[in-house]
């Protein structure tokens, strides 16, 4: 279950074609992720994602862009709560890389 509510947008959709029979065989696509902060700045990240179709029987016009959205993997929602976390939160440990062992007994 995704923790921040997002909004979807199609940037990009790319049909694979059977020359035969005009139908879709695959969607490539790319769809921005972006959640609105309560204090109205918004964070958005970028997905692509390919699905097989060629079960649908459709040609591109046939397809929406709600549907195409839908064919984004569920556990996307759980990725962009990851990495809005990742850039987004306080960290809470910090590494010390410049440690110097003469300091130790």
């Amino acid at each position: 279950m995704a923790k921040y509510a997002t909004t979807k947008i199609l940037k990009k959709a790319s049909p694979t074609v059977d020359i035969a029979t005009g139908n879709v065989k695959k969607w490539e696509t790319e769809v921005m992720y972006t959640h609105e902060r309560a204090d109205g700045t918004k964070w958005s990240r970028d997905y692509q994602h390919d699905e097989d179709v060629a079960y649908a029987n459709k040609a591109p016009g046939d397809f929406t862009k709600a549907e195409l959205i839908g064919f984004m993997p569920p556990n996307m929602d759980v990725i962009f709560d990851a990495h809005y976390d990742a850039h987004n939160t306080t960290p809470t440990e910090d590494r010390v890389s410049d440690f110097n062992l003469n300091d130790l007994g």
